[in-house]
């Protein structure tokens, strides 16, 4: 079973039951409580600096706190004005970049990396795929 709960510090309309939904899939077959954070610029850049040594603001940081009884404990932060900046860029809808970063933290707790060009080929496909899963025909590929 794959438990989810989602907050968000942003103003922006989030589709809960989307993210939620993308959690999932991007997780089918895990056993996994998994906490969803939807932040703004600000608070994501200080994450990156503090989680990575990164000074920027990035699209999603994903933590994988291991197992417990309940199952994988999962967590992943979002960023929602870094998700409306992409989406307009690539001519996509907001709900489906923000689902992206879901599944793409997700997956890498599902075991999936992206430090080598095979492996983010490996991952993109992967994320791809549940994508395509979770929109079907109105999904856009982002190019």
């Amino acid at each position: 079973m794959i438990v989810v709960g989602i907050s968000s510090t942003v103003r922006t309309r989030i589709d809960r039951k989307l993210l939620e939904k993308a959690a999932r899939a991007a997780l089918s077959g895990l056993d996994a409580e998994v906490s969803i954070v939807v932040i703004g610029d600000r608070r994501m850049r200080g994450l990156n600096r503090d989680a990575l040594s990164h000074d920027y603001v990035t699209d999603v940081l994903s933590f994988d706190h291991g197992d417990s009884p309940e199952g994988r404990q999962v967590e992943v932060i979002v960023c929602a004005p870094h998700a409306e900046r992409e989406a307009r860029a690539h001519s996509v809808p907001f709900k489906q970049e923000l689902a992206r970063y879901v599944v793409h933290g997700c997956l890498h707790c599902n075991g999936h990396d992206d430090t080598t060009q095979a492996q983010r080929n490996a991952m993109w496909m992967a994320q791809e795929q549940v994508m395509k899963r979770l929109f079907g025909k109105s999904y856009r590929d982002p190019g």
